[in-house]
């Protein structure tokens, strides 16, 4: 089982996450405006290019947008610590892969905003809540890698 904290530590930045991802998809899709209330004001996607990335290679991933993806990502990641927390599956280091990998593709894809030109403020918000989740997973799993 894992602490409290540790559970916080990950849920909070994906929910989190899962929030910015709902907001971009939903602009971009055109269902609501930018300028929503319930989305931050520095988050939001009013006076920004956000949303020309999204037909670039670095805004679909199998031929869905990157928020798309990370709507379930999010919600994966959530169901998976809760599946940790209450039962012990998937593993910390299941999970700690899956953080790397994530991560590894928003570096990937924040150097795509650079190659772009495009600051794009929810998407690296996104890009820092993947770093916050991997690091949360790098402390727990640090002492697990050493271990013979």
């Amino acid at each position: 089982m894992a602490s409290s904290l540790f559970v916080i530590l990950l849920i909070v930045p994906a929910l989190i996450g899962w929030w910015s991802s709902l907001y971009f998809y939903l602009v971009h899709k055109e269902v609501i405006s930018a300028e929503v209330s319930w989305m931050l004001k520095f988050l939001r996607m009013t006076d920004c290019r956000c949303d020309e990335i999204v037909d670039t290679k670095f805004g679909r991933t199998f031929g869905k947008s990157n928020a798309y993806w990370g709507l379930w990502y999010y919600l994966i990641l959530i169901a998976l610590v809760a599946g940790y927390q209450l039962y012990g599956i998937p593993t910390i280091e299941f999970l700690f892969i899956v953080a790397l990998l994530v991560f590894a593709y928003s570096v990937y894809l924040a150097w795509g905003l650079y190659i772009l030109k495009v600051l794009c403020r929810p998407c690296l918000t996104v890009h820092v809540i993947n770093l916050l989740i991997f690091v949360v997973l790098l402390f727990k799993v640090w002492p697990l890698l050493f271990v013979a």
